[in-house]
């Protein structure tokens, strides 16, 4: 089968993403102006934990579905290194082994959700209690954080629906799963907000919308031709522990990355929460979001090509593979920019508006932010481009870089005065050393170009592709 992302994808994806940040535009006023600024505060601590027990994941997610990726592009065996190119197209997809992947992951996902469960009420609470002052600054505190633990692990259950959606290449029915899901959190989140619910209205939005993406992911996934080819067989719990082996062996590599990863982008927020008042956390927490949305429409097409790139690393198309990557990063470059200097100019003066009680950090601050994501996000994508490969050389960069980042923050809070603007620094110079610069360097030797060819023909793929795009519609 070959994966290729169409434009009803890539609508669809733009539509998930404007819906995901509807809820946030929407969500985000009545947050501001409803809640109160410890409150707020509270919020974005909830949700840096809940990102840092999700690190619990370990790299399953994207190692799930770049190997069911593998399996419908017509793999018959999985590879702890590198990818299985099938050149007998006659073979076609081993449901086999589809099933074995479907069975690991459901198994994966269960216990690492229950220890997600077990982490939050326990170590989560405990932190939780010391940041709110013995639940006493915030109402409802513990209660607002057990909700919110059970919404955690409901979202890390399901996780690897999303996994087998895209590893299909069914990016279309996995956006149109997120979209309902984010719709039922807004009107949910929303409605309970203007009853006056305050911070549990959050808590119980988060918990419910999983629900509705499991439903519709699970129709659109299993049809009643795939099931019945895949009850076909029965899978042995070895058969279950030997594919667990081979995903896992690149999964470790990941999930420490992944956790190195969170250290140096959301570590800073909780070291915050020990050193900062609340309130300045909720104006370096409300920075962190905006950048956040921006950076997730900027990246959305890669993130959609992903499938689509392993697929044509499976079939060996390198040319092929390195336009359709130089093209999502041109897009990357254009809407970064653009969106990351309108929200700079109009931010401020927009919190004004809906006379939020929170404020952005001084511009110079959001400013250093953008440069520092901009370039985070940049190397990232050309990390993403070795893993397609099946390989990960930089779990020991990524410990050291984020043991580096921890380090200069803890020393940043505890003996200066730089507040925010020195968690920024720490982070942007620490990255400038090595990380910045190195993983493109590996992808544009691999493809035996440069910087500057790589910038052009980015920016050639995007001119010749929205060129295509736009004389298709007038045709029609």
């Amino acid at each position: 089968m070959s994966i290729q992302l169409s434009r009803k994808d890539i609508v669809w994806g733009y539509i998930a993403q404007f819906f995901s940040i509807a809820a946030g535009i929407i969500m985000l006023p009545l947050v501001l102006r409803m809640l109160k600024p410890n409150e707020i505060g509270m919020n974005y601590l909830m949700l840096t934990i809940g990102s840092m027990v999700s690190l619990f994941d370990f790299g399953f997610a994207p190692q799930f579905g770049r190997n069911i990726t593998y399996v419908f592009s017509g793999a018959q065996v999985l590879q702890k290194e590198g990818v299985d190119i099938n050149q007998d197209s006659t073979l076609g997809i081993n449901y086999r082994l589809l099933s074995t992947m479907i069975h690991t992951a459901r198994w994966v996902y269960r216990l690492l959700s229950l220890i997600v469960l077990a982490v939050m009420l326990t170590l989560g609470t405990v932190y939780i209690y010391r940041v709110t002052n013995g639940f006493t600054s915030v109402h409802n505190a513990l209660y607002i954080w057990i909700v919110y633990s059970f919404s955690t692990f409901i979202n890390i259950y399901y996780t690897y629906y999303t996994s087998l959606l895209t590893g299909r290449g069914m990016i279309m029915e996995s956006k149109k799963a997120m979209v309902f899901s984010r719709l039922t959190y807004l009107l949910i989140g929303a409605t309970l907000l203007k009853l006056g619910v305050g911070l549990m209205s959050i808590a119980i939005a988060n918990l419910l919308a999983p629900f509705v993406n499991r439903f519709i992911s699970e129709r659109f996934f299993f049809t009643k031709e795939l099931n019945e080819k895949l009850n076909a067989y029965e899978i042995t719990k070895q058969e279950k522990m030997d594919l667990f082996k081979i995903i896992w062996h690149n999964s470790k590599k990941l999930g420490i990355v992944y956790v190195a990863s969170y250290a140096i982008t959301k570590l800073s927020m909780f070291l915050a929460g020990l050193y900062l008042p609340l309130h300045d956390i909720a104006s370096y927490g409300l920075m962190v979001q905006f950048v956040t949305i921006i950076s997730t429409v900027s990246g959305t097409l890669f993130i959609l090509s992903e499938p689509r790139l392993s697929a044509l690393k499976a079939q060996g198309q390198e040319t092929q593979l390195l336009k359709t990557f130089s093209y999502s990063m041109g897009i990357y470059y254009l809407l970064f920019i653009g969106a990351g200097t309108g929200f700079v100019l109009l931010g401020p003066w927009l919190l004004t508006l809906i006379k939020s009680n929170v404020v952005l950090p001084a511009t110079g601050i959001l400013i250093v932010y953008m440069v520092v994501i901009l370039l985070e996000l940049n190397h990232s994508f050309f990390a993403t481009m070795i893993v397609i490969g099946n390989k990960v050389p930089f779990v020991g960069v990524s410990l050291i870089t984020a043991g580096v980042i921890v380090l200069g923050s803890f020393l940043s809070l505890a003996f200066t005065n730089a507040g925010v603007l020195g968690l920024v620094l720490v982070q942007g110079i620490v990255q400038l050393c090595y990380s910045n610069w190195k993983w493109p360097l590996v992808i544009f030797r691999e493809f035996k170009i440069n910087f500057i060819t790589f910038i052009r023909l980015a920016f050639s793929e995007v001119y010749v592709r929205q060129k295509e795009l736009y004389y298709g519609r007038s045709k029609h």
